[in-house]
């Protein structure tokens, strides 16, 4: 195999394509603080080459309160067109199937971007469905607390639908756990963990429509490029939907690459994983 081509910059490659899925925590920012050079590169790519550019994340909330956040963080909207997440999948598919007992694992802030559509919330012992967003303390907690939580749930039958799929995300300079650690465990343990976000296509269906509805021109799926630095997220999902992936190197996997990895380290690590990008970058600048 040719090593993945590392390139300095996203103009190089840029007009290739005529929209970005562009993955959101580990690229644009690192949980605390915007990424150096990233808001530049989205907003020379929508104003200057006519790209369009949707943000794709596995943030277990709706898109509107991610771009508030983002907006707080110092990221304007010059940077994206539109925003799709993890939890306005999920949302839509409570809406579809209307479970009728649900047990929530995971922070309450989360649990308030699913109030409003007028489900039953209610204890581990009563619910017919777990919906997960993330640990209830990642601070203090790791996935293996949960046994004793799920066992029961898992012996009598309960689903669990996972909001973030994300196993692990930057917050500043650690990684933390989240939701998809719980559902690996769920899995694990022989229960039916059910995801919906990266990699997995519901998400990309909606982001592309998104996406396509943006562009003044006919989208084809060779135009688009996705931006990512998770593996098991960013570049398997990209590949499951064979749209091209340009791997940011410099995000949850800068420790197994180091700082300043070759072309071949990159290759190497991505062949290990069944995985394969259109190029390589360490952090998504001009």
């Amino acid at each position: 195999m040719s090593p993945i081509p590392l390139i300095n910059g996203f103009s190089e490659i840029c007009e290739d394509y005529d929209g970005v899925l562009c993955d959101v925590w580990g690229v644009l920012h690192n949980g605390q603080r915007p990424r150096r050079g990233v808001v530049d590169a989205l907003t020379r790519y929508r104003e200057q080459k006519g790209g369009r550019v949707v943000l794709l994340t596995n943030a277990p909330r709706p898109n509107t309160f991610i771009a508030d956040h983002l907006r707080a963080m110092g990221i304007p909207d010059s940077a994206w067109d539109d925003i799709t997440t993890s939890g306005d999948v999920v949302r839509q598919h409570l809406r579809d199937t209307q479970p009728r007992a649900i047990y929530h694992v995971g922070r309450e802030d989360n649990a308030s971007s699913y109030m409003d559509l007028g489900l039953k919330f209610t204890e581990a012992e009563d619910a017919e469905l777990v919906l997960c967003t993330s640990l209830f303390d990642r601070r203090s907690e790791t996935p293996e607390d949960y046994r004793p939580l799920f066992e029961p749930l898992i012996g009598r039958g309960v689903p669990l639908l996972c909001a973030n799929p994300d196993v692990v995300a930057e917050q500043g300079d650690k990684l933390v756990w989240c939701a998809g650690a719980l559902a690996k465990l769920y899995g694990e343990m022989g229960g039916n963990a059910i995801i919906m976000g990266k990699p997995h296509a519901p998400i990309y269906d909606l982001a592309v429509a998104r996406l396509a509805g943006k562009c003044d021109r006919a989208l084809d799926s060779s135009r688009i490029l996705a931006i990512g630095d998770g593996m098991p997220t960013d570049v398997k999902g990209a590949n499951g939907q064979q749209i091209d992936c340009l791997f940011v190197t410099q995000g949850i996997h800068a420790e197994a690459l180091g700082e300043h990895p070759t072309a071949e380290d990159v290759t190497n690590l991505l062949s290990e994983n069944g995985l394969h990008a259109k190029a390589a970058i360490n952090r998504l600048v001009w």
